[in-house]
């Protein structure tokens, strides 16, 4: 996959700008809170719909505006594709999604025409934070690798959110809980493609992950482990298994007033060498062990796409020391590669194929 132009229009700091990378390198090098960031959070948006750092779209409108859009331009497989999002400062007035040209209806729809993974410094978070980050990290993976998972995990948020609020119902009036008996039938059905597609996906990330890490830490004696966490990890019929449980909860939930077995609950338990990584890893092993996953990432999206994603590193690379900065980039020759950088010297020996400097929502060639 090659990003052929990128363009923005009154997004965060630019109020309009068109950019056409190469195919190799281009790095952004300029001071913080120049917008460098704000360019990978606009490819990011044409891949997946949605912001790497914020939840609210408003927050990418620049300030005064009422609206804001993007719009990508990519090659596959030798044809073009054309993907865009437009924003709205009213509340009312939902984001607009084009692909090739038209709207469409859902942001389903654009999953996979333009893929993308992302380096950040926030990604330590994915193993010192919240198992909920975890989960998001495994299904944004699958939303672009495997076609229909993203609806799949839309209509079970939609189901668990109906039978929480029924069980809040029923609190008040006990007449409602037959309809009980008809949610969990729907929520057990609704879970069986997460568990399978999150089971075989992990079975990847693990395998991947492992020899990553290895040759990016340079100490092979250290062994990165994934395991999938769930109360259905092994069950052999899933839907069978999970009505079970929810039978078996149906009191405590209506105490609970929620769903508390159930895929919105799974986690991803990450260790090294026997140790729970969250726990007992340093800086640098954590550090390594997301660039781990991230390659794994391409490596997943290269083998379902046929051709490699686009990869934006965002401020990374002064992170990590000469050793394990010189084996990621080593890794990342064969994809599109957009770089944020404070200093030109952070990318001295990767002979970028351009230098973009970033000032003020202004950008010159360096």
């Amino acid at each position: 996959m090659y990003l052929k132009q990128l363009r923005l229009h009154q997004f965060r700091s630019y109020s309009q700008l068109a950019i056409m990378p190469p195919k190799g390198l281009t790095v952004f090098v300029g001071e913080n809170g120049a917008g460098k960031t704000n360019l990978l959070e606009a490819i990011h948006l044409c891949c997946l719909g949605r912001s790497h750092r914020t939840s609210d779209d408003q927050d990418m409108i620049k300030i005064g505006e009422t609206t804001a859009a993007v719009h990508a331009t990519v090659s596959r497989e030798g044809r073009e594709d054309d993907v865009g999002v437009r924003l709205f400062r009213a509340q009312k007035q939902k984001k607009i999604i084009y692909v090739g040209g038209k709207t469409v209806l859902r942001i389903g729809e654009l999953m996979g025409h333009m893929t993308c993974v992302m380096f950040s410094p926030e990604d330590m978070d994915i193993i010192k934070g919240s198992p909920q980050l975890r989960r998001r990290f495994i299904d944004m993976l699958l939303a672009q690798s495997l076609s229909g998972y993203f609806y799949a995990l839309q209509h079970y948020n939609a189901v668990l959110k109906q039978r929480n609020a029924l069980l809040k119902m029923m609190a008040r009036d006990e007449q409602d809980k037959v309809q009980l008996f008809a949610w969990d039938d729907q929520l057990s059905s609704a879970a069986v493609p997460l568990v399978r597609a999150r089971r075989e996906a992990v079975e990847k990330l693990a395998q991947l992950s492992a020899e990553h890490y290895s040759f990016i830490s340079g100490r092979p004696e250290e062994m990165l482990g994934i395991t999938y966490r769930s109360i259905l990890a092994d069950s052999t019929d899933i839907k069978q298994d999970f009505q079970k449980l929810l039978e078996q909860s149906r009191n405590e939930d209506m105490r609970r007033l929620s769903t508390f077995y159930g895929p919105h609950r799974d986690e991803l338990i990450l260790t090294l060498s026997g140790e729970e990584l969250r726990s007992f890893g340093s800086q640098g092993q954590i550090r390594s062990a997301v660039l781990a996953m991230r390659l794994s990432q391409i490596d997943i999206l290269t083998k379902a796409q046929g051709e490699p994603p686009l990869l934006l590193l965002d401020d990374v690379l002064s992170e990590l020391d000469s050793s394990r900065r010189s084996r990621l980039l080593s890794g990342i020759s064969h994809v599109q590669t957009m770089l944020t950088c404070t200093e030109i010297n952070d990318v001295h020996g990767l002979n970028p194929a351009c230098i973009l400097k970033v000032q003020a929502g202004q950008i010159s060639q360096s």
